[in-house]
């Protein structure tokens, strides 16, 4: 085999082309041995090489073995972040080991400072001596550690081998600076079976060069992969159309230079799901001459129309809602949705069994698909359609499942979040309602005991969140497993008390989604969120909830809460709800405060939590976001503030850790952040203020800025205007605004560079500021002053506001509150906190809910 050198340049100092083999994952099926917080480290220690696994040179695309597993030497660019990325999720523990190799030429020998960045333990070899070793986990953010290491003139052999216990979320990331060599003399040198070097980079340049347009394609969205018009080089290569995981449906062999645009298929080609555009050398080069290089691009696919406006009956958009789930082949909900249309012919019972089985396991997430199974067996087991082979291994299923964290084993689920501890509740209930006299195995206890557990601990969790609200507010993510739960405690618990309070709890969710929606866009802000759903409605697993119960938003892959709910008949959504989420108000302001007390027996820690939130919504657009909330501190995946002018065209900002959108990453590009920032919103105008650390490991704040969803736009005297019909916006940040033209999000997103920044949004209409180009020249001629961590502005209509890192907003010199609001302080509804009852009033509707036992 002949071996040849593709040569780079360092970055910043950063290794940034390395070749990368796994991750060699280890099962760890026995978790009793490893006891304590520092679990995770008996088990890296318990599993140690001191070998570093690799006998021979490796070279890209060459197998070798290990631990009796084969893995593959695969070249690897990493993205601005430097990150070499393996990050995933993990349903069952696993040890997790992955190798980075690479070459170093440097001019002159000598002892050169390394630097280390990892979330867990990591070796580094040099020449094939071992240098360096580093024990430490950090689970979101990753610790840099420092060493020192000889060099030899010339070639000198990298090997990093960085380590992971992954149980749930696995953030998994490494990155090795070498920042005193001379960087113009230093190389990087890639072995490959190759030898066209030059054509390689030429590759290389091209991929980095190309982008789509959207997030998500519709219907009869052409999928175009487009190149800019500052392309300088002509390059042949491939283009494939394929699914994240699955089949190629388009494929194109074209010569692309400055603005080209290569058209693949549209949206109604292919299903939907996660797609990607894979940018490759031409397949005989690729597979005949082992040159692989690649870029891979993701997007998603949702062909459903998306409403804006109320339509159908109930029992219309109930049935719409199992149809669209039957045909797809998602989880066992789709099953679920067949067994209740009555096409047992299309049941799979396979499907059934696999969840089964995950659940017997105890895979984290099985509280979901348990509820699911529950439900099924209640309305369907006793049908004479139902397949008489899943009976056993449900009922087995039920008997031995742990229902909280305080019965006997140790497993990978996660009990302890505001979602989880809900579901287990309802298993427990539904489980212990449904065999009350049989023994389950892991307590030795009957279902009758478990029964009552559940219904102690819902009953707990129900009046919380009635009294005081939901600390993973607003989350279009986790709505829809409350909603799953919920509704089939709603219509299933025998207890009265309970199934009342539950649907009570239903009720109030589904108002505040109303209330915080614009034509179906849940686009609030969230205690808890992933990145494809803030990226527009389309694929919020709120949306075919809200579609369903009001006829807004659409039906996507998102099935569970649409199919529990369309399942739950004895749940009726009141009629007051549905009017005022078709509602759009001249204006519409809303205050709201969540707050509560963390239990351990259940949230695993001390302490209060609160947030404090605001929304404001015209026929035009709405704004939301959440004030002064733990301004400085490390976020998870809360977001904190969104600009809505339609169910595609969002805009917010974040303060990003690295360049993956993997949603194992808390925060990740898009949702969350490192940082959290002091926002404050006077009714349309919002000012958000970002303090990031000294060592912050990208240096900037972004917003999202998808142009392609625009009406019009444009960038002008460091202020990024927006029009959707008759609803504007204009952002600006103190350190400038940029559009980004490269990468994943070309032509998406905004950046600003610089620790301190105050980004400024305004909104505005057509019917108060004239037409776009006025309102333009509106906010370009207002009194806007930075200095600092602080902002002064005049607004159009015409408040003095001055908002900073510390003290209050002023309001025309007055200070105008932003915590220590209402419950609920709105139009329709002004109910302190806590709130033992809620009344609701619409035009001639009244509403009463009451949250007492």
């Amino acid at each position: 085999m002949k071996v040849f050198n593709a040569e780079y340049p360092l970055q910043d100092g950063y290794i940034h082309n390395w070749l990368v083999a796994g991750p060699l994952a280890i099962e760890i099926t026995d978790l009793e041995p490893f006891k304590g917080d520092d679990f995770k480290l008996q088990i890296a220690r318990r599993y140690y090489e001191e070998d570093s696994g690799i006998q021979d040179p490796p070279v890209d695309w060459t197998k070798f073995w290990v631990e009796g597993q084969q893995l593959t030497w695969n070249y690897y660019r990493c993205q601005e972040d430097h990150f070499v990325n393996r990050t995933a999720f993990y349903h069952t523990c696993h040890y997790l080991r992955s190798w980075a190799y690479a070459k170093l030429r440097v001019p002159a020998a000598q002892e050169a400072t390394m630097i280390l960045t990892t979330n867990g333990p990591a070796d580094v070899w040099v020449n094939g001596q071992h240098v360096h070793r580093q024990e430490h986990f950090h689970h979101q953010l990753p610790q840099s550690v420092s060493f020192q290491a000889q060099l030899q003139e010339g070639e000198n052999e990298i090997l990093v081998r960085f380590e992971a216990v992954a149980m749930r979320e696995c953030p998994y990331v490494m990155a090795l600076r070498v920042p005193n060599v001379p960087a113009d003399e230093t190389l990087v040198f890639i072995p490959t079976q190759n030898e066209a070097i030059a054509r390689r980079h030429r590759l290389e340049r091209a991929f980095d060069l190309a982008y789509l347009e959207r997030d998500v394609y519709r219907y009869n969205d052409e999928i175009e992969v487009k190149w800019p018009q500052d392309m300088a080089d002509t390059c042949t290569l491939a283009i494939r159309l394929q699914e994240a995981k699955g089949p190629i449906y388009a494929e194109a062999w074209p010569t692309v230079k400055a603005g080209y645009s290569q058209e693949m298929l549209k949206g109604y080609q292919v299903p939907d799901g996660p797609f990607r555009i894979r940018l490759m050398a031409t397949p005989r080069e690729y597979y005949e001459h082992l040159l692989r290089v690649n870029r891979e691009i993701p997007f998603w696919v949702l062909r459903n129309a998306y409403s804006q406006a109320p339509y159908g009956t109930y029992e219309e958009r109930r049935r719409e809602a199992l149809e669209d789930a039957a045909r797809r082949e998602l989880n066992v909900f789709s099953e679920i949705a067949r067994m209740a249309l009555g096409r047992w012919d299309k049941v799979q019972t396979g499907v059934i069994m696999d969840t089964i089985q995950k659940i017997n396991r105890r895979e984290d997430c099985s509280d979901f698909y348990l509820t699911g199974l529950l439900g099924m067996m209640y309305r369907y087991m006793n049908d004479p359609n139902f397949p008489e082979d899943l009976k056993q291994p449900l009922e087995e299923c039920v008997l031995n499942f742990r229902y909280w964290m305080d019965e006997p084993g140790e497993d990978a689920m996660c009990f302890w979040s505001e979602n989880h501890q809900i579901l287990f509740h309802t298993c427990e209930i539904l489980a212990g309602q449904l065999y009350p006299d049989r023994t389950f195995s892991n307590t030795g206890q009957t279902g009758q005991w478990h029964r009552e557990k559940g219904e102690r601990m819902a009953l707990s969790w129900l009046l919380k969140r009635g009294r005081g609200g939901f600390q993973e507010w607003d989350s279009n993510c986790y709505f829809e497993e409350d909603i799953l739960a919920l509704s089939h405690l709603a219509s299933l618990a025998e207890n009265d008390q309970i199934a009342e309070l539950a649907a009570v709890v239903l009720d109030k969710m589904f108002f505040t989604m109303a209330i915080n929606s614009y034509k179906g866009a849940f686009g609030s802000t969230h205690g808890r969120t992933y990145a494809p759903l803030i990226k527009g409605a389309r694929l919020e697993a709120t949306s075919g909830i809200s579609r369903l119960m009001w006829g807004m938003g659409v039906f996507n892959e998102r099935i569970m809460g649409t199919v529990s709910l369309a399942c739950a008949e004895e749940y009726e959504l009141p009629p007051i709800i549905p009017e005022i989420a078709a509602t759009l108000p001249e204006e519409f302001w809303n205050r709201e405060r969540h707050a509560g007390e963390f239990e351990e027996w259940c949230d695993r820690r001390n302490g209060s939590w609160e947030v404090n939130k605001v929304t404001y919504k015209t026929p035009d657009y709405m704004l939301a976001s959440a004030q002064d909330y733990h301004p400085g501190e490390i976020g998870y995946q809360q977001h904190i503030w969104q600009a809505t002018l339609s169910q595609d065209a969002v805009v917010f900002v974040t303060h990003p850790p690295l360049m993956s959108e993997e949603g194992s990453h808390r925060p990740n590009y898009w949702h969350g952040n490192v940082s959290l920032p002091r926002v404050a919103q006077w009714k349309d105008v919002l000012i958000a203020i970002y303090k990031l650390p000294d060592n912050d490991w990208l240096g900037f704040t972004h917003a999202y800025f998808p142009i392609a969803t625009f009406d019009e736009h444009e960038i002008r005297d460091n202020w990024a205007f927006a029009r959707v019909g008759e609803g504007y916006l204009a952002i600006t940040a103190s350190q400038g605004v940029a559009l980004a033209t490269r990468g994943d999000n070309a032509y998406r997103e905004l950046r600003s560079y610089g620790q301190h920044n105050v980004w400024l949004c305004h909104m505005g209409r057509a019917a108060l500021d004239g037409s776009f180009e006025e309102f333009k020249e509106k906010i370009l001629n207002l009194d806007v002053t930075f200095e600092g961590l602080s902002v002064r502005c005049i607004t159009l209509r015409g408040d003095h506001l001055a908002f900073g890192w510390e003290g209050p907003l002023l309001l025309n010199g007055k200070e105008q509150p932003i915590t220590g609001f209402k419950h609920y302080e709105n139009p329709y509804c002004e109910v302190d906190l806590p709130a033992e009852h809620m009344e609701i009033r619409f035009r001639d509707y009244l509403l009463r809910l009451h949250f007492t036992p």
